[in-house]
């Protein structure tokens, strides 16, 4: 007699692949990144957890009441099971096609997306089943917004106590600055830098630009640049990364109609590798942007006698996160912005910004934003006009980081 049962076959690969299928939507709105692997993996991983691992951790859970030293041994091996199964998900993790990072798709994307995939997934025989694929396909064909020639975006990235700048014109990226490395396991480069730039459908860098070589602004570089192809690498410190370049007093280039130009001081005669910072002023039609390292007070007077009125910016990235080491009075008033921004970490241990610098540039009316406050801050330098700025702390805001506003 046929079994009230249905005979199992492929069901149980069937199931994964569907919950993977499923789960699209949501993982391309929250995280621009689907695991093209998982069903895979999760098919040994699933049932080693499930019948081996867990079994045997409430077995030992139990006998460790009953018979302690067998509880123990059982425990040790669970252990030495999940340390030999540890390195398959490493190796699962690093292959190359492990993942599909899509770029960051508008939210009401993912209405159409979510309908075309449940009529995609709808039993057998369900009307206008296939029309799903409709539903399905901006994520096969969306491609990301790009200034148009002559126009440039400009991002300062929240990457902490640290550094880290996008600037995008219609075919070439820069990235000024990485950010820090915190630990072997944790980096700015390839936790911040790259998933802001893949969310924007960059895969490689046209040019990566490191001011000098602290931490809070180098420790991300190499990380980054193993993970994403770069072009052309500038610094003040080319020994600290492979295939680096010293950054050249007036070197200067133009990428689609916007110009960019290192303003590098003459070498001083100072241990401070702060004031090495390589000083990067980018312009088009409508306005410019200053980025300027870890500079201090004396590079300040030197870029103001050797440049003077060629400083005025737009927008000025506070030298040295904000400390009273620089942005002194006569280059506030030879850069003369209209709005500074603190790359600063949420309440940092240097309180920088500090107050009295704080107080210089309101003196001059000049607008604050800091990425402690706002999250990354974000610009668009039209043809004619200026927009923004974004801030991603209010931008993005969700109900977990609601009460981050001070």
């Amino acid at each position: 007699s046929q079994s009230r049962f249905p005979r199992p076959k492929w069901q149980w690969a069937k199931i994964h692949l569907l919950i993977a299928f499923g789960l699209t939507p949501l993982l391309l709105v929250f995280f621009s990144q689907v695991s093209l692997i998982a069903p895979i993996a999760n098919m040994i991983a699933v049932p080693f957890i499930s019948l081996v691992i867990v079994p045997l951790s409430l077995l030992a859970s139990l006998l460790l009441w009953l018979i302690e030293p067998v509880g123990n041994m059982l425990l040790t091996l669970v252990d030495l099971l999940l340390t030999l199964f540890w390195p398959f998900l490493e190796y699962v993790v690093s292959l190359p096609f492990s993942h599909w990072t899509s770029t960051r798709l508008p939210w009401f994307y993912s209405v159409p997306i979510t309908l075309g995939i449940v009529l995609l997934l709808s039993p057998k025989g369900f009307p206008a089943k296939y029309l799903g694929l409709l539903g399905i396909l901006p994520l096969l064909f969306y491609s990301a917004e790009r200034p148009d020639k002559g126009e440039f975006w400009f991002t300062l990235l929240d990457v902490g106590q640290g550094l880290a700048a996008v600037i995008q014109t219609e075919q070439h990226t820069l990235v000024f600055d990485a950010g820090p490395k915190f630990s072997d396991k944790f980096n700015t480069g390839t936790a911040i830098i790259q998933p802001f730039l893949q969310s924007q459908g960059i895969n490689h860098i046209d040019s990566l630009i490191i001011s000098h070589g602290d931490n809070d602004h180098i420790g991300g570089a190499d990380p980054l640049i193993k993970a994403m192809a770069v072009n052309t690498i500038f610094t003040s410190t080319p020994d600290k990364l492979l295939d680096a370049s010293y950054c050249q007093p007036n070197q200067s280039w133009q990428w689609d109609k916007v110009q960019f130009t290192m303003l590098m001081p003459e070498p001083l005669n100072t241990a401070s590798a702060n004031n090495q910072s390589c000083v990067l002023h980018i312009e088009n039609a409508t306005g410019s942007v200053l980025l300027t390292g870890d500079i201090e007070k004396q590079t300040e007077l030197q870029l103001t006698e050797h440049y003077g009125q060629a400083l005025k910016s737009t927008i000025l990235v506070a030298p040295h996160h904000g400390s009273n080491t620089s942005s002194k009075a006569y280059f506030i008033d030879t850069v003369n912005p209209d709005i500074v921004l603190f790359p600063v970490g949420y309440r940092n241990r240097y309180h920088h910004p500090n107050a009295k610098v704080v107080k210089r540039y309101l003196n001059r009316d000049t607008t604050m934003l800091n990425t402690a406050q706002h999250g990354a801050i974000s610009y668009a330098f039209g043809l004619d006009n200026l927009t923004g700025p974004i801030t991603w702390r209010q931008h993005g805001r969700k109900i977990w980081t609601s009460a981050t506003t001070d």
